[in-house]
Formats: C-alpha cells, sequence, structure tokens
C-alpha cells in the first residue's frame, strides 16, 4: 500500500511540474527556444545536440549541449529564458558513451542542417511546446528524440534527421 501511494505521489508530482512548465512557455514572456538556438549556434562552433527546458529556483532556464566534432569536445550551457544570461557554461571531452549523439551531430553536418532547423521543421508538423530535444543515432537512424509539452502534458515523439519526418514507430505516451 505504501509504495502504491508513493508511485501516486510522483506520478502526480512530475505531471504538476509538467503544468508548471507549461504555464511558463504558454504565457509567451519569454524567448523560444529556437530564437536562442540560433545566438548559440551564431556564437559558438560547433553543434547542438541537445536542449530542456526547465523551472529552477522559480524561474524558467534553458540547457543545451554543444558537440564540437573537431575539437572533440562537448560544451554544456545554462541560461536564464527571461534574459537570456548565462548561468553557467561546463566543457568536457567527448567520451565513448557520446559515440550515438556524435553519429546524429555528424548527420545533421552531413545533411547542412541544425537542431534550430529540425525543431523548426518540428513544429510545423505538431502542436504544444519542445521542452526537450536530444540527438541520437539507433539501428543506423539518426533522429532527434523529442518531448513535448501541451495542455493535456507531456509526450514523446522521434523526428528522423536525414527523411526529416516524425519516426511513427517510436512514439511514447
Amino acid at each position: 500500500m505504501a509504495r502504491w501511494l508513493i508511485g501516486l505521489l510522483l506520478v502526480s508530482g512530475s505531471s504538476f511540474a509538467g503544468q508548471g512548465l507549461y504555464s511558463y512557455l504558454a504565457t509567451g514572456n519569454y524567448p523560444m527556444p529556437v530564437e536562442m538556438m540560433l545566438q548559440l549556434e551564431s556564437k559558438y562552433q560547433g553543434v547542438i545536440s541537445e536542449f530542456e527546458a526547465e523551472i529552477e529556483d522559480g524561474e524558467l532556464v534553458y540547457e543545451f549541449k554543444m558537440i564540437d566534432p573537431q575539437a572533440n569536445t562537448i560544451t554544456e550551457y545554462e541560461y536564464r529564458a527571461i534574459d537570456g544570461s548565462l548561468i553557467e557554461r561546463e566543457v568536457a571531452r567527448l567520451k565513448k558513451d557520446d559515440n550515438d549523439e556524435l553519429a546524429g551531430v555528424l548527420m545533421l553536418q552531413k545533411n547542412g542542417v541544425s537542431l534550430s532547423d529540425m525543431l523548426t521543421l518540428v513544429n510545423q508538423e505538431t502542436d504544444g511546446h519542445i521542452v526537450k530535444a536530444e540527438v541520437d543515432n539507433d539501428l543506423g537512424i539518426s533522429y532527434i528524440e523529442l518531448e513535448l509539452l501541451d495542455i493535456d502534458g507531456k509526450r514523446k515523439l522521434a523526428f528522423d534527421i536525414e527523411n526529416k519526418q516524425l519516426l511513427p514507430l517510436l512514439k511514447w505516451d
């Protein structure tokens, strides 16, 4: 009984957190993540491989990961969404467990597109706010795993980088 009650609290808590995030994004008072991605892409060397929107200490924060295949580095950025100010920046060397993400980034480069380009396409095909996007490669397919948030909650999708379309078999609820 106690496990069931704890499970119920965890599920309802994550649902509440998602709805809190939705209210921040729905107000329109914050720059869209794609706008900030365009700034990062023009300012820094590398390719954005991951994005996530979160609420931290009562404010909306955008987190980005950027891979530079030539320098063999991965850089994480954390920005305040309200004003675009940098909170934190960390640089590390790519590791073996980054290979799938690197393969996805190389596919983006091969196709001459960026994560912001791909998310613009996704926005045209879906409803809701993109709150997480991660470039990945599995079974020879490079795709972006997406988490979308709307008034009804979160849902996950996958978007094929090479063919520029949603992958119908890779949907999560």
